[in-house]
């Protein structure tokens, strides 16, 4: 995490040193905005005076764009490559402008060298030193199973079955539904001690006479003499 701000800090100071050196002086005390970046690829440097759409200051807007778009994506490879290609720009700039004055030579009294091209320098080096102190974005590492043993699911456990004489709730209607048993016929309660029958309606004297009367004593016969 550390590495990560001081790489951005860098790459953010050196992006802006290289904005802020075409506004600065070049060769002669000639500006870096008046000169043309496709001579660099052409013919070489001339004393043609150019815009600002077609000036270096195009270039360096690129890279410093690029490079703080790589730091918010944390890709060191964006930032990396927006930094080399200040850098080479900025080389490429002084060899042909060496090849059309003649000579290439740092002085502080507006001949050779200026400050721009000090700027453009440094500040695209300190972007290639911040894009290597960034670590960037963390990357995942898959752990692969060697044993290459695939994972068993293990079957859900079955639901254990309702204890017996109790039925599982349902709100299934039944297909056949019990038949209602018909109601039981009432029994007649046993006839009271007071409520007697015809027989025993009966007077002790007549049960006697019809001999229904099994415990009435029997009359005994006088003996013979």
């Amino acid at each position: 995490m550390m590495r990560n701000v001081v790489g951005g800090l860098l790459v953010i100071l050196g992006a802006a040193a290289t904005l802020v050196s075409p506004w600065q002086a070049w060769y002669n005390g000639r500006h870096g905005s008046t000169y043309k970046f496709w001579e660099v690829f052409g013919s070489g440097v001339t004393d043609s005076r150019s815009g600002v759409t077609d000036s270096v200051f195009l270039i360096f807007l690129i890279t410093a764009v690029a490079a703080v778009v790589g730091l918010l994506m944390r890709s060191r490879t964006l930032v990396f490559v927006a930094s080399l290609v200040a850098f080479g720009f900025t080389i490429l700039w002084m060899v042909r402008q060496g090849q059309a004055a003649g000579e290439l030579t740092i002085s502080s009294n507006n001949r050779g060298l200026g400050t721009g091209v000090a700027n453009a320098f440094g500040g695209s080096l300190l972007m290639i030193i911040g894009a290597l102190v960034m670590t960037g974005r963390p990357k995942e590492v898959a752990v692969a199973d060697r044993t290459g043993a695939k994972a068993v699911v293990a079957p859900a456990p079955a639901p254990a079955p309702a204890p017996a004489g109790k039925m599982p709730e349902s709100n299934a209607i039944p297909t056949n539904p019990p038949t209602p048993s018909a109601p039981a016929k009432p029994v007649p309660p046993p006839p009271t001690p007071s409520e007697r029958t015809g027989t025993e309606r009966l007077s002790k004297e007549e049960r006697e006479m019809l001999g229904l009367d099994e415990e009435a004593p029997t009359q005994s016969k006088p003996p013979e003499k």
